[in-house]
């Protein structure tokens, strides 16, 4: 820490005791509970939140993993009440976002070693079957494609046009 040297032992007392309040499972989720009835607590400070607690927590995955538990278990009792339709949909609570966190962390030794190749593989084959027919260039909407929002509805005479661009340094004049 670069903090000056008469402040390093409270800092460091403070941090000791964040962990401390950090590792206590009611402590933990008292507080997420909290912050979330708060009114003020924008979308984007849940995200924060949930991407803060991820870093703090992802050394400790079985700790990590019992907290989720415990606060989707409380999410679950809170939507059956409501409405349990919109459950999961919209990722606008801190424990939606710690739950995609998780997600990603155990997830990524997966996709690094085993799916990722052929994900993008498998994109790029997409990307070269939608470039194939006509794409619009101005709204990005294609006549082959996956998402019915852009696709290109109209039946186009088109012909494909080749533009070179030829980059001359600065300082260079002809």
């Amino acid at each position: 820490l670069d903090i000056p040297e008469c402040r390093r032992q409270t800092v460091e007392q403070g941090l000791v005791q964040l962990s401390n309040l950090l590792n206590s499972k009611l402590f933990l989720t008292k507080f997420i509970h909290t912050l979330e009835i708060q009114r003020t607590f924008s979308p984007r400070d849940r995200a924060y939140v949930a991407s803060l607690l991820t870093v703090s927590l992802h050394g400790k995955l079985e700790y990590f993993t019992d907290i989720l538990k415990t606060l989707l278990n409380d999410l679950v009792e809170q939507y059956v009440a409501k409405n349990p339709k919109l459950m999961l949909r919209r990722t606008e609570t801190v424990v939606e976002k710690l739950l995609t966190n998780w997600m990603s962390i155990c997830l990524y030794a997966f996709v690094r070693d085993s799916v990722g190749e052929p994900l993008y593989m498998l994109f790029r084959g997409i990307k070269h079957q939608v470039d194939k027919g006509p794409v619009d260039w101005v709204t990005g909407k294609a006549k082959y494609t996956l998402n019915d929002n852009r696709l290109l509805r109209e039946d186009l005479e088109y012909r494909t046009l080749v533009s070179t661009k030829y980059f001359v340094p600065s300082g260079l004049s002809s």
